[in-house]
């Protein structure tokens, strides 16, 4: 099963509204926002840290429509690398969207982009209207949301994008469940100290919980470590010794032939040992020849050039058959033994000939096109997954593209290719 398989098992959607909620501000009648309280707390504890201006990343979540009303949850805050410029600029990279989305596939599975973050330093004031331009961008989708913490409006605020600008949510929902995911990614990315600070709820024993279990398991490891390095000690140590002993076996091994050689007699030194060399009376060498089943054969190995194979097969009769092929490439070849007929000559479209063969390969599958397919140009400086990300905010498309377009490597466009790309 596969690790998104596992995860999608755990991390379910939920499937109705949660009855244990805290209101925040008044109640908005355009978008019913619900923030669980694990990503809340993530959120108003993001600091910029380490030479920072701002942190940003995306929200994630689900959906539904009740009524005509749209309700979304945020169930997931997944900060995005290398996006932050000095002077609180923010500038989106294909590689900070293939590695974010690359993580949310990992630990976020079943969840959507439904918005961005921007967390800056406390006391500055972020505008949305330093940002607009890259929410109508990169997050132009219906009731797609702007949060701001440390913004012009206070400590935090939410927009939303409207016909006649941006729209400030008048509050939001803060709902508690079991948000597996959401605790799994603030401790991989070591944020625990950072919502610890200022909060004495079931968050920080959660937290201090699961320090303390991974605090433990590296003990063992430890342990485990330390034990197996001082058994390859004691090993090594064997090792070494019973190579000494076996060495100065072998020194006294050779000093007792010595002495035995010393003291044998002089007629058994130079001619008694040869009896037992296996020589004759004459003085030579006695050479036994055992029989065996390997026979030389005088058959010539005639190669066919067209088809590299062996025409003189094992199944050939007693008189054999003659066969060849012409060394410029010609395709006529002579029968074999087992009674196959010459191969007719085709014409292919390089203009060459080429002898027919049963084992041909099929013909390749037609991709069929849809109707609704738009032709699109490549452009200078684009790639396929900046295409797929300004059209669709997404790269599951990749696949299906390179598919009807025959790309095998979905790297390797050129300015002034045409692709068929699909309907927004």
């Amino acid at each position: 099963m596969l690790w998104g398989e596992i995860m999608g098992e755990l991390y379910n959607p939920y499937p109705k509204l949660p009855k244990n909620i805290r209101q925040v501000g008044e109640r908005d009648q355009v978008v019913k926002l619900y923030i669980e309280d694990y990503v809340n707390t993530y959120l108003k504890r993001l600091y910029p840290a380490g030479g920072q201006d701002l942190r940003v990343g995306l929200l994630l979540g689900e959906i539904r429509t009740e009524e005509g009303i749209p309700f979304l949850f945020i169930d997931g805050a997944l900060e995005m690398e290398q996006v932050t410029r000095e002077g609180e600029k923010v500038e989106f990279t294909e590689e900070a969207w293939k590695k974010a989305y690359q993580v949310m596939e990992q630990m976020f599975p079943h969840r959507s982009v439904q918005g961005w973050f921007l967390c800056g330093a406390p006391g500055c004031a972020l505008s949305p209207l330093d940002y607009w331009k890259q929410h109508g961008q990169y997050f132009s989708g219906k009731n797609q949301l702007m949060y701001l913490n440390s913004g012009l409006e206070g400590e935090e605020a939410i927009y939303t994008a409207s016909e006649d600008g941006f729209y400030k949510l008048r509050g939001y929902s803060i709902y508690y469940e079991r948000n597996q995911m959401m605790q799994d990614y603030m401790v991989s990315r070591k944020d625990a100290r950072r919502v610890e600070s200022g909060t004495r709820d079931m968050v920080i024993q959660d937290f201090r919980d699961r320090m303390e279990e991974r605090k433990q398991s590296v003990g063992h490891a430890r342990s485990a470590i330390g034990l197996l390095g001082g058994t390859c000690s004691v090993l090594a140590v064997l090792v070494l010794a019973g190579g000494l002993v076996m060495f100065g076996n072998y020194r006294k091994m050779k000093d007792m032939e010595a002495v035995i050689a010393s003291v044998m007699p002089s007629d058994v030194k130079t001619g008694g040992l040869r009896s037992f060399a296996g020589q004759d009376e004459d003085g030579d060498l006695e050479v036994e020849s055992v029989p065996g089943e390997v026979y030389p054969t005088l058959a010539d190995i005639v190669i066919d050039q067209g088809t590299g194979t062996d025409v003189n097969a094992a199944g050939n009769d007693a008189a054999g058959m003659e066969a060849g092929a012409d060394v410029a490439g010609n395709t006529n070849a002579g029968t074999s033994a087992s009674g196959a007929q010459n191969a007719s000559e085709t014409s292919t479209p390089h203009g060459g000939n080429a002898g027919a063969s049963a084992d041909a390969a099929p013909a390749a599958a037609v991709v069929q096109i849809p109707s609704d397919a738009v032709k699109y140009v490549v452009q200078e400086g684009e790639t396929l997954y900046g295409i797929c990300i300004e059209r669709y905010h997404s790269m599951a498309q990749i696949p299906q593209i390179c598919a009807w377009n025959g790309l095998a490597d979905e790297n390797h466009i050129s300015v002034g290719q045409e692709l068929y790309l699909p309907a927004k």
